[in-house]
């Protein structure tokens, strides 16, 4: 056999080989549809799970704004309760020295003033008089039975 024979073989040796390596690889890309499809839908799936996550990141990101928000609001507002409070026990203080000043004066002035002396002994004096005006009263008229109390006896008063 010669060497063109021998040619001839290797080329037909080499041409079966291409058609059978192109039937591995027809097959093989058959083969790997399916796999690609459920690799093609599972990516697909993890698309819209990561969507879904990212959407409700920026939402609890939006609520976590708006909480921050708020508590930075609610937190002006107690530091504003709060110094009123503050403002409201100073004032209590200094109203309790005031009203403490001006009663101490009133006191004062009551105690060392005469004529305010005066005018309350003859309150006191007055007022123990109406006090015990009926005992008086009956012994201004011993005639009047005891047990009738009803009735006051002024007999003659001029």
């Amino acid at each position: 056999m010669d060497l063109t024979m021998w040619l001839w073989i290797a080329l037909a040796i080499l041409v079966v080989g291409l058609i059978i390596a192109g039937i591995g690889v027809g097959m093989f890309v058959k083969g790997m549809k399916e796999p690609m499809k459920k690799i093609k839908g599972s990516a697909n799936n993890l698309k819209e799970r990561v969507d879904k996550l990212n959407l409700e990141a920026s939402s609890l990101t939006h609520t976590t704004t708006e909480l921050q928000e708020e508590i930075a609001v609610k937190s002006e507002k107690v530091s504003v309760l709060t110094d009123a409070i503050k403002g409201t026990k100073n004032s209590l203080i200094d109203l309790n020295a005031s009203v403490r000043s001006v009663t101490d004066k009133i006191v004062y002035r009551a105690e060392h003033d005469r004529e305010n002396v005066r005018q309350v002994k003859k309150i006191t004096s007055t007022t123990e008089d109406i006090l015990h005006l009926p005992e008086n009263l009956q012994t201004l008229n011993p005639d009047a039975s005891n047990e009738n109390y009803d009735t006051l006896y002024f007999g003659k008063v001029r």
